[in-house]
């Protein structure tokens, strides 16, 4: 795939297994997910694990909005209120295991704790 340092990633990875049935299930999944917008993170994430070689899209300032108007600008982790521009929104179902970058799939975390949460 065109942009891939295929030489940097046979050089860092060389000495690890992997199992080529499910990669390459997981390329053609990724392949296929439209919140994929950078494809050719694909490899280095599958070998890394690393969501931002993906481009990712995230939540609208519409979801964000739709989301904290149903909190009610209550942090879904702590619980406690927050202003807008206090809080990040964040995948309920994470995206890495089949979650959508949509409305309903759309929680607002407060910043410490949807940082404390991706420490994780």
């Amino acid at each position: 795939m065109k942009g891939v340092n295929w030489g940097n990633l046979y050089n860092q990875f060389k000495n690890k297994s992997f199992d080529a049935n499910k990669l390459e299930k997981e390329i053609v999944r990724l392949m296929q997910d439209e919140d994929v917008t950078k494809k050719s993170g694909i490899y280095e994430y599958l070998l890394d694990g690393e969501e931002k070689r993906l481009n990712i899209r995230a939540f609208t300032p519409n979801m964000k909005r739709e989301a904290y108007e149903k909190q009610k600008g209550i942090c879904a982790k702590c619980r406690k209120h927050f202003a807008i521009d206090e809080m990040e929104a964040d995948h309920i179902k994470p995206w890495r295991i089949g979650g959508k970058t949509n409305a309903e799939n759309c929680q607002l975390l407060c910043k410490d704790c949807n940082r404390r949460k991706a420490g994780r």
